[in-house]
């Protein structure tokens, strides 16, 4: 399974912050995917909202909060 793959994988259409991600995706994945660091995980985050299959927003207490994005939403537009 690709990077993209695997962490498309991990996300739900639920708004979910960076944290919760990179607890959900796990050490051992993080470890055969070289993402560890929380700096390069947000990155891929990044790439795949730029890539348009992510949306990024941002919640109340202003961290990053990432879906999948719905099929029918137009490619690269974050909520």
């Amino acid at each position: 399974m690709s990077d993209a793959r695997s962490l498309l994988a991990a996300l739900t259409d639920e708004p979910t912050s960076t944290s919760d991600l990179y607890d959900r995706v796990g050490y051992r994945l993080l470890i055969r995917l070289g993402l560890v660091s929380y700096h390069a995980f947000r990155d891929e985050l990044a790439r795949l909202a730029a890539a348009g299959l992510a949306e990024r927003s941002t919640g109340e207490d202003g961290a990053s909060l990432w879906r999948r994005r719905p099929p029918d939403a137009p490619a690269g537009t974050d909520a």
